[in-house]
């Protein structure tokens, strides 16, 4: 089993988020894949949305896949840095903002996130 995680910014129509999630079944399908289930979650920003793919992949095709189905690219960039350095929990959606510009951070020397200072 395998969970996609999507992160979008925004708040469309409803007819667009129903067009929205059959055009990424049709994407699923071009690479040989049927969702078990997608499941859209409302945040102030926007949308999560979940779908469930009962074959394993491996992280690279998840996060190519996410990618594929409209995932934030700054998102798809860190999961990225996050499977090259071997970070186990890698695919995460975050409910609240860490980082802001002009705030005092470090990175983090084993996974190279960067940790925003108080």
């Amino acid at each position: 089993m395998t969970l996609l995680k999507v992160d979008l910014d925004i708040h469309p129509p409803e007819e667009w988020l129903k067009d929205w999630v059959k055009t990424r079944k049709v994407i699923l399908k071009k690479f040989g894949l049927k969702p078990e289930y997608v499941k859209i979650f409302k945040t102030k920003r926007g949308l999560h949305i979940y779908v469930k793919i009962n074959q394993e992949l491996s992280d690279t095709q998840v996060n190519k896949l996410q990618f594929l189905l409209g995932d934030d690219c700054t998102r798809v960039k860190i999961n990225n840095w996050r499977i090259e350095r071997g970070v186990p929990y890698w695919n995460k959606l975050f409910s609240k903002v860490l980082y802001r510009k002009k705030s005092k951070v470090v990175e983090c020397w084993y996974c190279g996130n960067v940790i925003p200072l108080r």
